[in-house]
């Protein structure tokens, strides 16, 4: 499938993907479709392990969401009464339930999902509120279930709708030397961060924190981002793509099953209660034990244990070293062959 504002690049198992929509990569609802449906195909595709976001323009990651497509929101959502709805408190809370349990069916129907989205897409000429809105929130939602290892590496300045989607992934990555910023400053021109940043950040770096973030609108710099944990690292505009890179062939090298049963129990965890949170862990587990890689993997470790650990001390290996030994490409050939 070709993509209008995508280039991907896979390297090694690592897929690269670049936005590009000049003059600066303002982010839209056209993107977000190219998005959705290049991560429905790398889901299924074995060869990558690691997807990773970035501009393709130079010294640009996503400025913000298209303006003009927001300036369309009132307007849209008087010619279906989306205004009037959430005037009053009975009528929003119906409309809020019945969001929810609409995307509670894509989420369990199997078609569902590409049948709202096809459906919210033929009234966009109408009115784009309900595609806009339907297609980020599920593009947000595939990012984070990806049951691969995502990285936002994030090349340029940051914020708005690129600040939302870079809170999706599993780890974000900016260039600190050339005065690039991170921020969600939409409480400026009234409105709240609509793409779900109001409800992610709180869960990524607190409340509190999410808060003063939210409500001054400021910039923040890539050193101040780390502190706060909104970005994983930062490195130097020569060495990012290498550093993303080499980070990128490390986590590739993790078991998938154990990838997507961590990533799962962490964001189903979270929407939980503790104790269900404890048993979506306890199913994740038995998936990765009922995984013929895991078993392997557990065998080719138990030999370890007995050749470098179980031995006199002064042959003993350094824990260090043994774990070295299961990232080795010799160990994780082992135990993939099938």
């Amino acid at each position: 499938m070709k993509y209008k504002h995508l280039k991907t690049k896979q390297v090694n198992a690592s897929l690269w993907v670049e936005i590009n929509n000049p003059p600066v990569n303002f982010l839209t609802t056209e993107i977000c479709e190219e998005l959705f449906l290049l991560i429905k195909k790398v889901k299924k595709d074995p060869s990558i392990r690691v997807f990773i976001l970035t501009g393709g323009i130079e010294d640009n990651f996503i400025m913000h969401f298209s303006i003009p497509e927001l300036a369309k929101i009132s307007p849209d959502n008087r010619k279906i009464l989306m205004n009037r709805i959430f005037r009053s408190r009975l009528t929003g809370m119906v409309m809020k339930y019945l969001t929810t349990f609409s995307n509670w069916q894509m989420d369990w129907i199997p078609g569902y999902e590409k049948l709202m989205l096809l459906l919210t897409k033929s009234m966009q000429r109408y009115s784009s509120t309900l595609f806009l809105w339907y297609q980020m929130h599920r593009l947000y939602l595939a990012i984070e279930r990806m049951p691969k290892i995502t990285i936002s590496a994030i090349n340029g300045s940051c914020n708005g709708g690129g600040t939302e989607i870079s809170a999706c992934f599993d780890f974000r990555y900016m260039i600190h030397d050339q005065n690039f910023t991170i921020g969600q400053p939409e409480v400026l021109v009234g409105i709240i961060p609509g793409g779900g940043s109001s409800q992610r950040l709180p869960r990524l770096i607190g409340k509190a924190r999410a808060l003063e973030f939210m409500l001054k609108g400021n910039q923040l710099t890539p050193e101040q981002a780390k502190t706060i944990g909104l970005i994983t690292d930062s490195f130097t505009k020569a060495e990012f793509y290498k550093n993303v890179q080499a980070i990128a062939d490390q986590l590739s090298k993790r078991i998938p099953i154990a990838v997507e049963g961590i990533k799962l129990a962490v964001h189903d965890g979270m929407e939980a209660s503790f104790r269900h949170a404890l048993s979506i862990e306890m199913e994740q587990t038995i998936r990765c034990f009922d995984n013929p890689v895991t078993e392997r993997a557990l065998k080719g470790y138990s030999e370890i244990i007995r050749e470098k650990i179980e031995v006199p001390k002064e042959e003993r290996t350094d824990v260090r070293q043994v774990l070295e030994m299961l990232q080795s490409d010799a160990f994780i050939k082992k135990i993939e062959v099938r």
